[in-house]
């Protein structure tokens, strides 16, 4: 039993682990040995390691999950708006919340993408983390304002989600990961106020 107990990784190891794997996609990207170098980084053994994450894929997993909680943590409840506060100033704290996140991240984006795309296995690993769970985030936060009779009753929530959602990470990843330096920098304000009111005529009420 204590022999067990000495396998768990403790909640500081954890963070050592996804943060050296974060690290590591961004500079190196996704390799076979990504568990071995991860050890190498922080002196966990990789058997501790594959124990506590069950292999690359499982800690690719709960690194994705991490990243989201981010963005969940960062968005507020209708209840706790400012007087004078509307949907679209919230869309566009969350859409700059959403911004800052794809560039903080764009190395480990940008990996996690060209993984994907060669890797079945990663695949459906990425989709079902990062894709679907960052939808469904932005989904119940669609949902909620409807509740309030803030969007439109007929509007296809989860089809909106995903536009608003792809519409945005897709421009950042084309200018931050596609256009690389050559790519001149993109006003963010900018870039929030337009997209946010482009989608804002499409759900709210007439």
């Amino acid at each position: 039993m204590e022999e067990n107990r000495s396998q768990t990784l403790d909640v500081e190891e954890i963070k050592q682990v996804l943060d050296a794997t974060f690290d590591l996609l961004g500079a190196e990207g996704l390799n076979a040995d990504v568990v071995e170098r991860v050890s190498a980084r922080t002196g966990i053994p990789p058997t501790r390691i594959y124990l506590h994450f069950g292999g690359p894929s499982r800690l690719m997993q709960a690194l994705m999950e991490r990243e989201l909680e981010v963005v969940a943590g960062s968005v507020a409840v209708p209840e706790l708006r400012f007087p004078g506060e509307t949907i679209g100033d919230e869309l566009n704290v969350l859409a700059r919340i959403l911004l800052d996140e794809c560039r903080t991240h764009a190395g480990f984006l940008g990996t996690s993408l060209k993984e994907a795309m060669k890797n079945p296995e990663f695949a459906e690993v990425f989709y079902r983390t990062f894709i679907l769970r960052g939808r469904k985030l932005f989904t119940e936060f669609l949902n909620t304002r409807r509740e309030r009779d803030e969007i439109r009753a007929e509007i296809d929530i989860e089809a909106a989600a995903a536009f608003f959602l792809s519409a945005l990470i897709f421009s950042v990843l084309a200018l931050e990961i596609l256009g690389g330096k050559a790519v001149e920098r993109v006003d963010d304000a900018r870039l929030v106020a337009g997209m946010s009111d482009l989608f804002l005529r499409g759900i709210l009420p007439r």
